[in-house]
C-alpha cells in the first residue's frame, strides 16, 4: 500500500460525508462560501493516491489523466494557484510545474509511473480534445456551455480509466443547462451519480462576520439572485432580466398581417457570434418573427436575406448594430437596396447598458412580448450581473454563451413605439394565445385539397376577418 503523505486539508462534516460516498459522478448544486472547490480539489488528490496502487495497462498515457475544468483561463486563476499551493509537494515531479501551459506532471509508483494534471478552460469548446480521463472536475458548472459538456461527457467513458468527476456549482439560470439536467438525473436514482445540496450556511467553518457580509448581500442582489447564489434555488429569475415567462406566449407569424407597422432590429455578427434578425409589431411591441445566421456565414447572403426578409414585411424602420467590424459598411449596403436602417454603434457602456435597460424594464412591466423561441429564451435567462476586478458590475453573458437574440430584441425596441402607446389590444391578443393568421395563410391553409378542408378554410378566412375587424386592423 501506497503511504500518503500527511495533507493539508481537515473536511468539515460535509465535505467528509462527501468523499465517503462511493459514486462515480458526484453533481453538486451547493451554495458559495461552502467549500466545494476544495472539496473537488482533494477529490481528486485522493483519487491519485488510490490509482497509485492499482496497475495501469503500459498503453495507457498518461497512466494517470486529471482534468480541472474552468469556464474560462481568467475564473481559473484562483483555482490554479489553491492547485499549486496545496498539492503536496511529494507528489509533483522535480521542474513538473509548467505555468505557461498550466498543466503539473505528477511522480508516480511502479504501478503508475507518472501522471498528469491540467487546467482546461471550457471557453473554447473545440479545444476539449477527446481523452479519457481518470477524475475530472468541472468547476462553476453553471458557466459552462452546453457544447463544451458535450465534449467533456466522453471523457469518463473510456474503459481502462478510473472514470471518476465532480461536477460542482451554484444552479444554472434555466432549465435546460446541462448542469441542471444532470442534478436532476442523479437526484432521480442515476446509478454510479450521487446529487448533493448545501447553502452557504451549512459550511461550520464560516465565522460570524463571514455569515454577516453573505446576510449583508441580500441589500446589493435581487432575493432570486442572492437566494441562488448563498442558498443554491434555482430560480429562472435570478439573472438580470427578469418577468421573462410572463412576456413570452403565442406563435409567430409566418408573414404580415395587412395594416400593421413593422420595424426590426438586426445584431451583426461576428466572427464566432451568429447574426440575428427580428421583427416586431411597433404599435404593439411584440416580436412576430426571428431569423437567424450562423456565425462564418457569408455576409453577401446575410446581407440580402436581411434585404429581402425587411422588403417583405414592409419594415418602415430598421435598426442596427454598427459596432462590429464592418458594420457601418454593411448598413450602407443595405441603404443602398432601399432598405430604412438605422445605425446603433455601442461603444462604451453607457450606450450597451441603455439598450440591455430599456429591455429590462420592458420585461417588468410586460410591455414587450414574444414567442417562446428557445435562443431568446436561454439568452435572455443567461445574462447576469458580474462583478469586475475593479469592484464595477457588468450585465453580460456567461462563457460560452450568446446575447445576439438580446441585442437584437434591444434593438427592435429602439424603433417600436413608446410602450405607453401601446393599445389594449395587446392583453386581447395575450388571452388568445396566438397571434392571428395572415388573409394567405388562412386561404392557403394545409394544402389539403377535400371539400371539407376547403369549408375550414373558408370559416377560418370569415372568422379572421371577423376578429380583425374587432382589433381594428382592418
Amino acid at each position: 500500500m501506497t503511504q500518503a503523505p500527511i495533507l493539508n486539508y481537515a473536511p468539515h462534516p460535509g465535505q467528509e460525508s462527501l468523499h465517503e460516498n462511493p459514486a462515480t459522478v458526484k453533481v453538486l448544486q451547493i451554495g458559495r462560501r461552502w467549500g466545494k472547490s476544495r472539496f473537488a480539489l482533494w477529490e481528486g488528490i485522493r483519487h491519485f493516491v488510490d490509482a497509485l496502487d492499482t496497475p495501469a495497462a503500459s498503453t495507457l498515457v498518461p497512466p494517470f489523466h486529471m482534468w480541472v475544468v474552468v469556464p474560462s483561463l481568467p475564473q481559473g486563476r484562483q483555482t490554479w494557484n489553491e492547485i499549486l499551493s496545496f498539492i503536496p509537494k511529494e507528489f509533483v515531479q522535480p521542474g513538473g510545474v509548467h505555468q505557461d501551459d498550466w498543466m503539473v506532471y505528477l511522480k508516480g509508483s511502479e504501478k503508475r509511473p507518472w501522471g498528469l494534471l491540467e487546467v482546461k478552460s471550457a471557453y473554447d469548446p473545440d479545444s476539449l480534445q477527446s481523452v479519457g480521463l481518470d477524475y475530472l472536475w468541472i468547476q462553476e458548472a453553471q458557466d459552462v456551455s452546453d457544447r463544451a459538456f458535450e465534449k467533456l461527457l466522453p471523457t469518463i467513458r473510456q474503459s481502462d480509466r478510473m472514470s471518476y468527476a465532480v461536477f460542482e456549482g451554484i444552479p444554472p439560470l434555466w432549465s435546460e443547462h446541462w448542469f441542471r439536467r444532470a442534478y436532476l438525473s442523479a437526484t432521480r436514482g442515476r446509478k454510479g451519480w450521487y446529487a448533493y445540496h448545501a447553502t452557504a450556511f451549512d459550511n461550520p467553518l464560516l465565522s460570524k462576520s463571514d455569515l454577516r457580509e453573505i446576510e449583508q448581500d441580500r441589500e446589493i442582489l435581487t432575493d432570486a439572485a442572492w437566494r441562488r447564489m448563498y442558498l443554491a434555488e434555482f430560480s429562472s429569475e435570478a439573472g438580470f432580466f427578469r418577468n421573462i415567462d410572463a412576456c413570452a406566449w403565442g406563435d409567430a407569424l409566418p408573414a404580415p398581417l395587412p395594416g400593421v407597422q413593422y420595424v426590426a432590429g438586426i445584431d451583426l455578427g461576428r466572427r464566432t457570434d451568429s447574426s440575428v434578425m427580428l421583427i416586431a409589431d411597433a404599435r404593439q411591441r411584440r416580436i412576430v418573427s426571428a431569423s437567424i445566421w450562423e456565425a462564418g456565414e457569408d455576409w453577401i447572403l446575410q446581407r440580402e436575406s436581411m434585404a429581402y426578409i425587411a422588403t417583405e414585411w414592409g419594415c418602415t424602420r430598421v435598426m442596427v448594430d454598427a459596432t462590429s467590424t464592418g458594420g457601418d459598411m454593411f448598413c450602407t449596403e443595405l441603404e443602398n437596396m432601399g432598405i430604412p436602417v438605422e445605425q446603433y454603434v455601442i461603444s462604451g457602456s453607457i450606450p450597451r447598458d441603455h439598450l440591455l435597460n430599456s429591455v429590462a424594464i420592458s420585461l417588468e412591466r410586460e410591455t414587450v412580448s414574444f414567442p417562446p423561441v428557445p435562443g431568446l429564451l436561454r439568452q435572455l435567462r443567461a445574462m447576469q450581473a458580474r462583478k469586475m476586478p475593479g469592484g464595477s458590475w457588468r450585465v453580460d453573458h456567461p462563457p460560452g454563451e450568446h446575447d445576439d437574440y438580446v441585442f437584437a430584441l434591444a434593438l427592435a425596441l429602439e424603433v417600436c413605439d413608446a410602450a405607453h402607446d401601446i393599445s389594449s389590444s395587446v392583453r386581447m391578443r395575450r388571452a388568445s394565445g396566438r397571434y392571428l393568421p395572415t388573409q394567405a395563410e388562412a386561404q392557403i391553409g394545409s394544402g389539403v385539397r377535400s371539400s371539407g378542408a376547403q369549408f375550414m378554410r373558408d370559416r377560418m378566412v370569415e372568422r379572421l376577418r371577423q376578429r380583425q375587424e374587432e382589433i381594428g386592423v382592418i
